[in-house]
């Protein structure tokens, strides 16, 4: 290995070249890795928050979770539902 470096240190000209073909490796290394800027993804499940502030849970279930509930549940390809209402806000999960 001391040798190696010993080389190097003698002839700068070769480890320059060697370190730009290193760089230019690289280069062409990023440019070959796949990437996307919107990528495809899957989505299991989507959450509809809907904040009620000054409302009690009672509030938020009765006016707004129930209402969303039923307009969602009469949808196609609904394989599961379920809904949280508490103080100020309430969820539901589809």
């Amino acid at each position: 290995m001391n040798a190696s470096i010993r080389w190097f240190v003698n002839n700068p000209v070769a480890a320059n070249l060697l370190m730009f073909l290193i760089l230019i490796g690289g280069f062409f290394g990023a440019y070959g890795i796949g990437k996307e800027v919107f990528p495809s993804i899957s989505v299991n499940y989507i959450t509809v928050n809907m904040p009620y502030p000054g409302a009690g849970p009672k509030e938020v279930e009765e006016q707004i979770v129930v209402r969303i509930e039923e307009a969602i549940y009469n949808l196609e390809g609904i394989k599961s539902l379920s809904s949280e209402a508490r103080k100020g806000r309430g969820s539901v999960t589809v």
